[in-house]
């Protein structure tokens, strides 16, 4: 087919690329955006309420048998298909695998939880070596600071929560310096536009207890309205969010959010069910002119652009970069994080109505988050905070979760269900692995998609620090779990089997020396000048937040860099 020449390329319809997509579009750039999956419609989603086609069958999220991906503990070890996909439990749950498929991608099932980095994080190495020490990181480690800072990220933070739309109640506004609940917050600008979502049942019991034992709980931030904003509808606490599409649009998944300016902007095209699978490049590699993909039914084809923005999540973009010899540094795919939940779960004295709403209609505390750990456990290298999980579980969901002493079938099993799922809440903790010369991605050289193209392979294990870091913040949920009369609990290990949970970063980090890093501040590769490469994989180090607001609010930056608008540098 004849090749056709356009502004910009942007591989990716989800979190980051739709914004980039649309923001693009609006201001007069045309821009044509591949997906592989099918590009939704309001009606796409009326009827969600099925278990078995979203969380068991994964009907919206890619399979390992059509999208594999492999996993070893370490370098020295061979690599299969990821565990978490194909043991026993056999389930698709979409939070444990790559990021959904189409329009919207990773944001149409996500739970919504909104955070801000901290102040703090963005300078992690520097302060935990300050604090106690080089000797403390492992020997093989490549932590590195942020090369910006809060600050120069704070107005695309807000600008996330006001076009986008997200629920909250500050707490370090600038104008309002003693209105919040977390003495923690970083500053901001102004609150968000819409309050917090009404909380869980269960939640009231967690926060009063957290209070007792002096801590500081306060509401989270949700990527869901509370209240109708720009055309959407508040949300219906249904119980059916996370891992499943919203079907009334509360959710700010980008499909609603952020696409629709874009196309009717008359602008934007986008191409659904097409698979690119390699960047094209200049003769001598500074350039890329273009991409190949495969359409719906199978064959190549080539398009030439201007720019090419890679938006296809962060082991995605880290595979096709690989795929496509972009990697003159060889440090594509290297610096590989994700998290660690610290699942905990366990029963109320009273019904908990766990079908109940969202996930994030919940609380959390920061007492113990980042450098705060260092008073209570020094060797603890960074913190996390502790959040509340009062509602948004569905049956199925909860079999798999049940603890290792429960019947499994028979009376037994329908007994302990009847009385039991009811009463059923959790916390978790979200830490981040330390990045080592030990974790990272990279081809795999024996296993290929149907199209011959090679499957991503993961090396991670669980290091002892991380491990170190999992336990203190299961031992701060025990003593939660106790204040809070919970009649039992049961917890995950601290080196759990998954390695995959759709909160993947650091496959393509960003900084200012291109023999150490693969992009700029603003995703812009050092190796290929007109190439954006953006999402997770930019960032130098994780915490214990998810990423996507962050990963957002890079997005803004990148388009405001792409459209010649000014970057103001802070010290």
């Amino acid at each position: 087919m004849p090749a056709k020449k356009i502004d910009v390329i942007v591989v990716g319809a989800g979190a980051s690329g739709a914004v980039v997509a649309a923001e693009l579009a609006k201001s007069g750039v045309k821009v044509v955006c591949f997906d592989k999956g099918p590009r939704y419609t309001e009606e796409d989603f009326r009827m969600k309420y099925d278990e078995i086609r979203y969380y068991a069958r994964g009907a919206i999220v890619p399979h390992m048998t059509t999208d594999p991906m492999t996993w070893r503990e370490d370098s020295n070890g061979s690599a299969g298909i990821l565990p978490w996909v194909s043991g026993p439990l056999g389930t698709a749950n979409p939070l444990h695998l790559p990021p959904s498929l189409g329009t919207g991608g990773g944001s149409i099932h996500w739970g919504g939880a909104c955070w801000r980095f901290r102040e703090s994080e963005f300078r992690m190495k520097t302060l935990i070596e300050q604090r106690l020490g080089k000797k403390v990181l492992p020997k093989n480690h490549t932590l590195v600071d942020w090369p910006i800072s809060y600050k120069e990220l704070e107005p695309y933070y807000d600008r996330v929560e006001w076009e986008l739309g997200i629920s909250g109640r500050g707490s370090n506004i600038e104008s309002e310096k003693d209105k919040g609940d977390n003495p923690w917050e970083a500053p901001r600008h102004r609150d968000y536009p819409m309050p917090p979502l009404r909380a869980g049942p269960s939640d009231q019991r967690f926060a009063d207890a957290c209070t007792r034992l002096g801590f500081h709980p306060f509401r989270t931030a949700t990527a869901i309205a509370s209240v109708p904003f720009k055309g959407r509808s508040g949300c219906t606490y249904c119980g059916f969010c996370h891992g499943y599409p919203c079907h009334v649009n509360a959710k700010t998944s980008t499909h609603v959010a952020a696409l629709p300016g874009g196309l009717e902007s008359g602008n934007l095209e986008i191409r659904d069910y097409t698979r690119v699978y390699k960047v094209n490049l200049s003769n001598d590699g500074s350039r890329a002119v273009g991409v190949s993909y495969f359409d719906a039914q199978g064959r190549s084809v080539d398009v030439e652009a201007d720019q090419v923005v890679l938006a296809c999540y962060a082991l995605e973009n880290a595979r096709l970069m690989l795929a496509s010899g972009i990697n003159r540094n060889g440090q594509v795919g290297k610096h590989y994080m994700t998290h660690a939940f610290g699942f905990f779960m366990g029963l109320t004295p009273e019904s908990s109505n766990p079908f109940m709403g969202p996930l994030v209609a919940s609380t959390a505390i920061e007492d113990f988050s980042g450098e705060l750990v260092h008073d209570y456990d020094e060797s603890v290298l960074w913190g996390a905070p502790i959040i509340s999980w009062p509602g948004d579980f569905q049956p199925i969901e909860i079999v798999h979760a049940m603890p290792s002493n429960a019947p499994r079938w028979g009376a037994g099993f329908r007994d302990w269900m009847r009385d039991n799922y009811t009463r059923i809440w959790a916390m978790y903790s979200q830490t981040a692995n330390i990045p080592t010369t030990e974790t990272y991605v990279d081809l795999d050289p024996h296993h290929k998609d149907r199209y011959g193209q090679p499957a991503l392979r993961m090396t991670h294990g669980w290091g002892e620090v991380d491990q170190r870091g999992v336990e203190f913040l299961l031992k701060q949920k025990r003593k939660i779990a106790q204040e809070m009369n919970l009649t039992t609990w049961w917890e995950e290990t601290t080196s759990p089997e998954y390695h995959l949970s759709t909160h993947e970063v650091g496959t393509h980090r960003m900084g200012a020396d291109p023999e150490t890093s693969v992009v700029d501040i603003f995703g812009r590769s050092h190796e290929c000048k007109n190439l954006f490469v953006i999402g997770g994989g930019q960032f130098p180090s994780y915490h214990g937040y998810n990423p996507t607001q962050t990963i957002q609010a890079l997005a803004y930056m990148t388009v405001d860099h792409m459209l010649g608008r000014p970057f103001s540098r802070t010290n």
